[in-house]
């Protein structure tokens, strides 16, 4: 129960603080504010006439990058799935087929040579 009304008292605190604080940043701050943002808006033109051409060709690179980029990543998905492919299926089943021809060859050539 100590501890609530700790948690209480503290909160309370804080609030008593903070409140006149508040009020401080919106009688001092908003005018401020109102004031920086009348400043800025030659700033702002000038960035949106020459910024923005800029901004566009960023926009259109980083486009034709990630469009060159996924046609990359696909191609090398598909050669490396091939590539697996290849290695744990196609050659394992060629290994096998060499060393079947390889025993029943080497009978053949046997005969075919007491023959």
């Amino acid at each position: 129960m100590t501890t609530v009304l700790r948690m209480l008292l503290f909160g309370l605190l804080g609030l008593v603080l903070l409140v006149p604080a508040g009020i401080l940043l919106l009688v001092l701050g908003l005018p401020a504010i109102a004031i920086l943002a009348v400043l800025a808006i030659p700033l702002l033109i000038v960035l949106a006439v020459a910024g923005l051409p800029f901004l566009v060709l960023l926009i259109l690179a980083t486009v034709a990058l990630s469009i060159v980029f996924a046609v990359l990543g696909v191609a090398f998905t598909i050669g490396f799935a091939l590539l697996k492919v290849l290695l744990f299926i196609v050659l394992p089943v060629l290994v096998v087929v060499w060393l079947i021809r390889a025993v029943a060859g080497r009978g053949r050539h046997d005969i075919s040579a007491s023959a």
